[in-house]
Formats: C-alpha cells, sequence, structure tokens
C-alpha cells in the first residue's frame, strides 16, 4: 500500500513536465555522432604472383584485395588515415604460402596520392626440411608471370640446434646429433654461392635445382625482377644437406620419438613379455619336460605284487 502513493508522487512531483497519465515526454536534445575515416585519398597498385590474396595493413590501415591472373593488383580510392603512418604489404598465393612484408614509407595524408608500382617478392617453399647428400633438392615458388627470379644461397654457420626431425629426442640425443655434425661440417665464416636464376611460367610458377653434392647448411632467398626494378627479399629459408649415414640417428630418433610419448605403456609391456618369457623357460624347458616324462614312465613301469599277509588266511 505504500508503495503506491510514492509512485504516484514521483510520477506527478517529477521535475519534468508534460506528464499524463504515466506518459512522460522526454525533452529532446541535439547529439551529433560521428565517425572520421580520413579526408583524403590514396590508391596504391603493384604485382604479385596470380590470383594471390594482398594485405595492406597498418596502424588506422587494413585492406585486402585479390591479385588478378597476371599478378596485377590495386587499392583504389581508399581514405587516408589522418597522420601519416608506416604500412606493409604481404602476398599470400595460392597455395598458402605468404610473401615477406613490404614496408612502405608514411605517404602524405594533405592530399591525393597514388602509389606504385609495388613488386612485392616471390613466394617459396621446400618440401622438407632436410636432405641427404645426392638427394634432389628443388626449390619452388610463384611469382609475377613471365619474370626473371634470382636465388641467392649462402653457408651458414651451425647454430647447434638439432634439426627438426630430431627435435623430439632427449637432450643426450641431441648432444649426439651435435657432435657428430660438427665432427664432419667445421663453422666457417659464411660464403655466397654462384647466383643461380630461372624464370616464372605463365601462371607464375617456378622451380629451381639446388645442389647437394657435399653435407653443407644454406640460408636462401630469392627476389624478382619486373620493368627493371628488383623485388625485397623474400623469406630466407634454411636448407640441410646432411651425411647419408645421419638416416640411421634420425631412424633411432624417431623410433625414440613414438615411444616417449607411451613410456609407460612400453614398460608395462616388456615387464608383460619378460614375465611370459620367464614362464616359458620354467614350463617348457626340454629338461623340465624330459624330466616330467622320465618320473612318469617310472611310475607306471613300478611292477604290482599281491603278497598275502600273514595274518590272512587263505
Amino acid at each position: 500500500m505504500l508503495v503506491i502513493p510514492l509512485q504516484l508522487g514521483y510520477l506527478y512531483l517529477s521535475k519534468e513536465q508534460g506528464n499524463i497519465a504515466g506518459i512522460t515526454t522526454i525533452e529532446t536534445k541535439s547529439v551529433l555522432n560521428s565517425a572520421s575515416i580520413g579526408e583524403f585519398h590514396f590508391s596504391l597498385f603493384g604485382y604479385t604472383s596470380p590470383l594471390a590474396e594482398v594485405s595492406f595493413n597498418g596502424q588506422g590501415i587494413s585492406d585486402q584485395t585479390t591479385a588478378d591472373t597476371t599478378g596485377y593488383f590495386e587499392f583504389n580510392n581508399r581514405f587516408s588515415p589522418y597522420s601519416p603512418r608506416e604500412a606493409c604489404l604481404s602476398s599470400k598465393d595460392q597455395f598458402g604460402r605468404i610473401s615477406s612484408p613490404v614496408c612502405l614509407a608514411p605517404f602524405p595524408t594533405q592530399y591525393d596520392v597514388t602509389i606504385g608500382p609495388v613488386i612485392i617478392p616471390p613466394t617459396i617453399s621446400l618440401d622438407k626440411p632436410d636432405y641427404f647428400t645426392g638427394d634432389e633438392v628443388i626449390l619452388t615458388g610463384q611469382t609475377i608471370p613471365g619474370s626473371e627470379i634470382n636465388l641467392s644461397m649462402f653457408t651458414s654457420q651451425d647454430s647447434g640446434r638439432a634439426p627438426s626431425g630430431l627435435a623430439r629426442m632427449t637432450s643426450f640425443w641431441g648432444g649426439v646429433k651435435r657432435r657428430l655434425q660438427n665432427l664432419l661440417i667445421k663453422p666457417v665464416e659464411a660464403f655466397s654461392i654462384p647466383q643461380l636464376t630461372a624464370k616464372s611460367d605463365s601462371k607464375g610458377n617456378f622451380s629451381i635445382s639446388l645442389p647437394s653434392s657435399s653435407a653443407q647448411n644454406y640460408r636462401l632467398f630469392t627476389q624478382v625482377d619486373y620493368q627493371d626494378e628488383s623485388s625485397p627479399n623474400s623469406l630466407a629459408l634454411s636448407l640441410k644437406i646432411l651425411p647419408v649415414w645421419m638416416i640411421i640417428i634420425k631412424f633411432f630418433g624417431f623410433i625414440w620419438s613414438l615411444l616417449k610419448s607411451r613410456l609407460l605403456e612400453v614398460v608395462i609391456l616388456l615387464e608383460i613379455v619378460a614375465l611370459l618369457a620367464h614362464l616359458i623357460r620354467i614350463f617348457l624347458h626340454p629338461y623340465y619336460l624330459s624330466h616330467n616324462k622320465a618320473i612318469i614312465l617310472y611310475e607306471n613301469r613300478l611292477p604290482v605284487l599281491e603278497e598275502s599277509h600273514p595274518l590272512v588266511k587263505t
């Protein structure tokens, strides 16, 4: 009962005017909402591999487009940020490989500007991280169709890290592997190998055969030349050429990586096998069998004699 008077007092004694039968007329006030996206525009164009996804990212800038079948792409008539800021371009080719970023200097934001052409580096990959001497090593990638690719290779000092195939081994096996590899591959100062070149096909694909005659560690990257301009360096890849006998160590490392995750189950299984072997040795041993058979034969051949007892009258 006390709630109703309080509600009525609040309704009719409030400062707001124009209250009729519980309907409040709210006094309207003008509110200005605004979102700032920039005043001037920029356009950016360049070249990469065909049908690649091109991303343009930076502080206050985030955009994406797709290159056409010739590798040409553009960001047309986009809003410029309010202040000059650095932004970077990168592309992802049709196989999911990512290029190294191409970062642009802050461009003017007080007037419309056109930027380009920007040549994005090739995307490259190796089919596996480690190779053995004599293996066929093929570097593949994608870039602008019909363009020339330059490959640069350098030998690098052994960093002491175990290769990825042995990454799951214990520190003992890792130390053994590093010692053996250091005996074969001596640390030397980095030096370059004569530059190799290739040309991309109409779809932007290219491949380069790499040397694998001697055990060595390499670092390599590529550049593309287009319209008398060279792209920045691609992502650098590590190439390890291992001696053939390293297959044995890698094999045992692979076996150990499989067993380590189920070490308890392996121990239990070995205990069961040892117990079964012990039981078989006891009960199926030739001496045990012959001994038992001899006793049985001896007992079966004992003569059975019936003699009358002196107290028993026949």
